[in-house]
């Protein structure tokens, strides 16, 4: 490998590493400087000569400024994690297209920015020309080409040869293009009134009017600083502060860019005075406004400028090229570059189209910038996985789809498309006016923008594209206080059409019992066996729209934005949470209706939960009507243990007021409850049975042995297993068939140890196995033997958007409570929660969660710790036995 091939493999592998703050180079100034010097080249003048054919020259000053200024503003944003990290954008990029993508956007900005180059190339042979016709010189046929050619090739030459060569170009090429528009502008104010530049009016063109050159200009400004950032993308991260890299992008474009495209308007302006012709030419202008000799001066200046230009820019996108296709030699990529611009030089069309280049430059750049801007601000909240990004071994955030952002690259072809529907750039025409009106790179940049921001609030989508949260979570506990927002008026229609397509299938039924009159506000208290429950209870509620409260983990699972607009009021399982009651209180002052599932937590065998004095207790608080709805199939359509549903079984729900506001004040607590314990009580087999409901799916009792995890045989615990229809143990060997009513029949093993109320021999009910595992464990605690202490692993949920991972730890489960010793990612520290029994009612369980294994949860005001085994000997369901009988002694 040569010297100039090690010098750019060091520029694209080290230069793309993170600077370290100590190795910062620029200061404000000097980024103002660096930055300045890259937005002035000679393609600024044809900016300029193309403002003035639309816009007089007071809007020209106006848009040239103020709109870049504006636009900089917003699109110069992401800079501040390029001084923050101390990497360039293209790093960043990684997140929003995947390490894949962003190399097929760069290739893409590559196609649609380096077309600037062939217009410098174009006026390095304009510049050549029109000097030689001053003095009496023609050019042979094709002579115009071979002077373009000749600057691709004196460009990609000096290029070629590497950093040395550019370093000195740069040091040359900044002074020589400021000391060219200096004596443009000298001489542009000076040969013609100013009055006249001042008062200048371009001549409309057709019936193309006033406001459409406007807006047609504000979109050429909003391009012009637009397109030039992907070259300046390696500059912030040499800043020391994040506010002078930010500012020196702002002020570098907006301010000196912006001045010279001013400057090429004076010049095409002045030249139109004189000759009647728009020219973009300094060459030309200066000598045909001064003297043939400072023409001729000029033309040195801009010759070596443009041809100075070339070769950085061939370096520049060379650079970026190698570090997308590593194992390509550089020089290679630079030979392609000077290629590209040869066959856009051949074309000689590229000036003509200039207005469209810049639309089509634009409209990439500005869904590229909404999506950083978004992204960074809005989705990642100003964190990167680092070691994601740089593609370390293990860390796979930024992966995605065999290495494709599909959310990302979406959106920035939605983007692009918008653009084009919004206005055609080669013909120029204005298909939509009134988003015409926002300009095609504005409205491109607000649209993509919102959609990448909406996608990422949907649960799927964002956990797609967050794969890093897990890695650099958000800590932010969950707003508690927050008053929900009534159901979304909007929303509820679509909500019931759902709602009523799912259950459709499993042919529900609704009767209602002593509803009549029954207005909001009121409570509903709901039976809970599966999520089909939030499918039923809005159509047994219909057409009233309600609140519901919801755990905040299924805020996770659909996103906080969601769940809100369906009603649900976030808080976390068997805790005291005064916030919740308060957010209670306020939907039944706006005279809503409040849904709770009091159980909070499915049925395990299709039966009731225990349920707390404290609802009795809230009903007299509230003093509204009571309403219990109390579904049937829901349990055994998808049970918590096997999720996979049956077909066959049939959707019923009773809805009945059971308590009148005068009773909810009258009666005491004590009576309250014994009156809802009684109208929420159910047994799904019960009803399975007495409607002859037959269940034949081969898998029906697979996973049942979660909740039946003690043989009721030969007492042994943990040894269950299930296959198709039948549970086993795998100590003694007993063995259980479940039929196609869900009743138990013994095949093997010896004598039950709990009677059951079945009339046939050798048979068992489900919740009459689960009720003695249950008494089982009483007398264990009642005997001083019950214990669990095991290794664990832990997540915790602090809000509605991440899980944090708090590594492994241990939890211990005693007549004293739950002792849990966890990494508490708040503190940095390891850590043991105590839990008294008393404060734990009961406890949240799961059989598989999120394909994960069984666990249980338990949890303070500020996290939901999710608790996973990682030893033998631990059972959610022996947990939730033993956590409610000691929270009763």
């Amino acid at each position: 490998m040569n010297k100039v091939e090690k010098a750019i493999e060091q520029e694209v592998y080290f230069g793309t590493y993170p600077v370290l703050p100590k190795e910062r180079k620029y200061g404000f100034i000097d980024a103002l400087l660096v930055l300045s010097g890259y937005c002035i080249a000679t393609w600024s003048y044809t900016q300029g000569s193309y403002l003035a054919t639309l816009v007089n020259f007071k809007q020209l000053l106006i848009g040239a400024f103020f709109a870049a200024l504006f636009m900089l503003l917003v699109y110069q944003l992401p800079v501040i994690l390029s001084v923050r990290y101390g990497i360039d954008i293209w790093i960043w990029l990684r997140s929003v297209f995947g390490f894949k993508g962003v190399n097929v956007v760069t290739i893409l900005i590559i196609l649609v920015n380096f077309p600037w180059y062939a217009v410098c190339c174009e006026l390095f042979a304009d510049s050549m020309e029109n000097l030689l016709g001053l003095f009496g010189i023609g050019l042979f046929p094709g002579g115009h080409l071979v002077l373009s050619i000749s600057c691709v090739v004196l460009g990609t030459f000096i290029a070629y040869r590497g950093i040395g060569s550019i370093t000195w170009t740069t040091r040359i090429l900044v002074p020589l293009l400021l000391l060219v528009g200096v004596v443009v502008v000298i001489v542009g104010f000076t040969s013609v009134p100013i009055d006249v530049i001042w008062n200048y009016k371009p001549e409309l063109a057709g019936d193309v009017s006033e406001t459409t050159n406007y807006i047609l200009s504000i979109e050429a400004n909003f391009a012009f600083v637009i397109t030039l950032v992907g070259g300046m993308a390696e500059v912030p991260r040499l800043c020391k502060s994040e506010r002078s890299g930010f500012y020196a992008g702002v002020l570098g474009q907006g301010v000196a860019g912006s001045f010279f495209v001013v400057v090429g308007a004076v010049m095409a302006i002045a030249m139109h005075h004189v000759t009647g012709q728009m020219v973009d030419d300094p060459t030309m202008m200066l000598a045909t406004l001064s003297a043939p000799i400072l023409g001729l001066s000029s033309l040195l200046l801009v010759a070596f400028a443009n041809i100075g230009t070339q070769a950085v820019g061939s370096y520049i996108y060379g650079v970026m090229l190698k570090s997308t296709f590593p194992k390509v030699s550089y020089r290679v990529l630079v030979l392609i570059l000077g290629a590209y611009v040869t066959a856009l030089c051949v074309w000689g069309k590229i000036t003509e189209y200039f207005g469209s280049f810049l639309t089509i430059g634009a409209l990439v750049y500005a869904p590229l910038a909404a999506l950083l801007c978004v992204d960074f601000f809005l989705v990642r909240k100003q964190k990167l996985d680092l070691k994601s990004a740089f593609g370390l071994e293990g860390h796979h955030s930024y992966d995605y789809t065999h290495g494709f952002n599909i959310v990302g690259l979406v959106c920035l072809a939605f983007g692009f498309i918008l653009s084009l529907v919004i206005y055609n750039p080669i013909k120029g025409i204005v298909h939509i006016p009134a988003l015409f009106v926002l300009t095609p790179t504005g409205c491109s940049f607000l649209a993509t923008g919102i959609l990448y921001f909406l996608l990422c609030k949907l649960a799927p989508i964002r956990r797609y594209v967050r794969k890093d949260a897990y890695v650099i979570p958000d800590k932010k506990p969950f707003d508690r206080d927050k008053v929900p927002p009534k159901q979304n008026f909007f929303l509820f229609p679509l909500m019931l059409l759902i709602c009523k397509v799912i259950t459709a299938k499993n042919k529900l039924t609704i009767d209602k019992h002593n509803m009549e009159g029954i207005k909001p506000p009121y409570l509903v208290l709901g039976t809970h066996h599966s999520f089909t429950d939030f499918y039923v209870t809005p159509l047994c509620l219909a057409p009233h729209r309600a609140n519901y409260i919801s755990e905040l983990e299924g805020f996770e699972n659909f996103g906080e934005w969601i769940y809100r607009q369906t009603g649900c009021l976030g808080t976390r399982k068997f805790i005291n949470d005064q916030a919740l009651i308060r957010n209670i209180r306020n939907v039944i002052k706006r005279k809503g209706i409040m849904v709770i599932y009091p159980e909070a937590r499915y049925a395990n065998v299709g039966t009731p939960s225990e349920l707390p004095l404290s609802v009795a207790k809230l009903v007299r608080l509230l003093k509204v009507p009571v309403v219990v709805v109390n579904m049937q199939g829901n349990y055994l359509l998808s049970p918590i243990w096997n999720l996979k549903e049956r077909k066959a079984v049939k959707l019923h729900a009773d809805v009945t007021c059971v308590l009148s506001a005068d009773e909810a004040k009258s009666l005491s607590v004590q009576e309250i409850h014994s009156k809802l314990v009684k109208n929420l009580d159910y047994d799904e087999y019960r009803y399975q049975r007495d409607n002859n409901m037959v269940i034949a799916d081969v898998f029906r009792a697979e996973g049942l042995h979660m909740p039946l995890y003690q043989c009721i045989c030969c007492k042994k615990e943990f040894k269950m297993i299930t296959s198709g229809a039948e549970i086993k143990c795998d100590a003694c060997g007993a063995a259980f068939e479940m039929d196609e009513l869900g009743t138990l029949h013994q095949k093997t093993g010896g004598a039950v140890a709990v009677s059951s109320e079945s009339p046939e021999k050798d048979t068992l009910y489900i919740p009459e196995w689960y009720d003695w595992e249950r008494q089982c464990v009483n007398a264990e605690i009642d005997a001083g033997k019950y214990l669990l202490n095991t290794r664990v692993k832990i997540e915790a949920l602090p809000n509605s958007f991440n899980f944090v991972d708090c590594g492994e730890g241990r939890l211990v489960h005693s007549l004293n409570g739950f002792d849990l010793t966890y990494y508490n990612y708040r503190t940095d520290k390891t850590e043991t929660l105590h839990f008294a029994p008393k404060s734990t009612i009961s406890i949240h369980t799961e059989y598989d969660y999120r394909g994960k294994g069984q666990c249980v949860t338990l949890s303070t005001l500020d996290d939901t710790f999710f608790i996973y085994p990682m030893e033998e000997g631990f059972n959610a369901t022996k947990i939730q036995f033993a956590t409610e009988y000691l929270a009763k002694k």
